[in-house]
């Protein structure tokens, strides 16, 4: 068994296309892994719904919320190591909502 600590890796976009494979590649290395997505909704669709459960099954922690919610995510961020964005195109921009957590929570690698 690896006896170094795994580090802990928060995916923003972690639900989407490319970020699906990003939490099963994380996953698959042994890393403690979270996942910052939009709260599911009664209009969520059925494989999203069934994303966030096989991902809670394979133990990812799942943090349903918004990139205007500083407070959380700074202390979110507090908890992990890595922080990883795979946010689509038109999410881009908001990506500096992530980038100002991270400076006020200042342990990210």
């Amino acid at each position: 068994m690896d006896r170094e600590a795994k580090n802990k890796i928060l995916i923003f976009g972690g639900t989407g296309n490319l970020g699906t494979y990003m939490v099963k590649a994380s996953i698959k290395l042994g890393h403690p892994t979270f996942v910052f997505a939009r709260p599911l909704t009664p209009q969520s669709t059925i494989n999203k719904i069934n994303l966030h459960k096989e991902f809670q099954s394979s133990g990812v922690t799942i943090i349903q919320g918004e990139l205007k919610e500083h407070e959380k995510i700074v202390a979110i961020l507090r908890q992990v190591d890595i922080v990883i964005s795979v946010l689509p195109f038109p999410q881009v921009p908001d990506q500096i909502h992530i980038i100002e957590a991270i400076k006020v929570a200042s342990n990210i690698k």
